[in-house]
């Protein structure tokens, strides 16, 4: 069983690279519809955009902590099979 620092680790590892894309996306998407409708960027579109950046990794995170968990429960269900 993998400790908690680096299962944290490890899922954080892992949904940078299957993620990382897409939380850049999500937040430069944002940022350009704020600019397009306000003409200007402030410290509080900072802000908002790191939020945005805890909630995506944190989504994604918990995502791949299910991955791993399916993963894990399929690999003892093929050894108990055998």
């Amino acid at each position: 069983m993998l400790s908690r620092t680096s299962l944290l680790a490890t899922l954080l590892d892992r949904a940078m690279r299957r993620h990382g894309w897409g939380i850049m996306g999500a937040v430069l998407f944002f940022n350009v519809m704020h600019w397009m409708r306000y003409a200007t960027l402030g410290w509080r579109d900072a802000r908002d955009s790191l939020f945005l950046l805890l909630i995506y990794l944190g989504l994604v995170m918990l995502l791949e902590y299910k991955r791993l968990r399916d993963a894990e429960e399929a690999s003892a269900a093929v050894e108990d099979g055998l």
